[in-house]
């Protein structure tokens, strides 16, 4: 059987699973590095007794579990969808991935643990975009279900 999605629409499919991916890992590992983050946060907040940073670790980890999981479902949700060649899928990737850029701009900021990956995984986002406008097959499979 011949797909009918073009490969922009897949590469940005497989991009998106590895977005999706990292929205599992990063939390886990914040989990399970939590002396890690402790000490991060002792670094940054010098006023910080032992209790505080424990419950300043403890919100970190809770709410990166959290809002990860928002995005780990989104990206779940898009991985699925965007086959249909629904405008509103690509509008929401766009967003999502561009929002999740600036969200990770500002992890960047303010914690030096995954350093390392959020430039690799911001990039998959943009690519991720580029993808789903700029090819003309693209333009084209979603411009069929407007």
């Amino acid at each position: 059987m011949v797909s009918r999605t073009p490969k922009s629409i897949q590469a940005a499919r497989v991009l998106l699973t590895a977005v999706a991916i990292s929205h599992v890992v990063v939390p886990m590992l914040m989990s399970v590095d939590q002396s890690a983050l402790r000490n991060q946060i002792a670094t940054q907040h010098p006023d910080f007794d032992a209790g505080e940073v424990a419950r300043s670790a403890d919100i970190a980890v809770t709410s990166g579990a959290v809002f990860h999981g928002i995005l780990l479902s989104l990206c779940a949700l898009l991985v699925w969808k965007l086959a249909t060649a629904r405008p509103w899928t690509r509008r929401l990737a766009t967003v999502s991935q561009l929002l999740s850029v600036v969200f990770s701009v500002v992890s960047w900021s303010s914690s030096s643990m995954f350093h390392t990956v959020i430039p690799i995984i911001c990039a998959a986002q943009v690519l991720t975009v580029a993808l789903l406008w700029f090819p003309s097959t693209a333009r084209e499979f979603f411009a069929k279900r407007s």
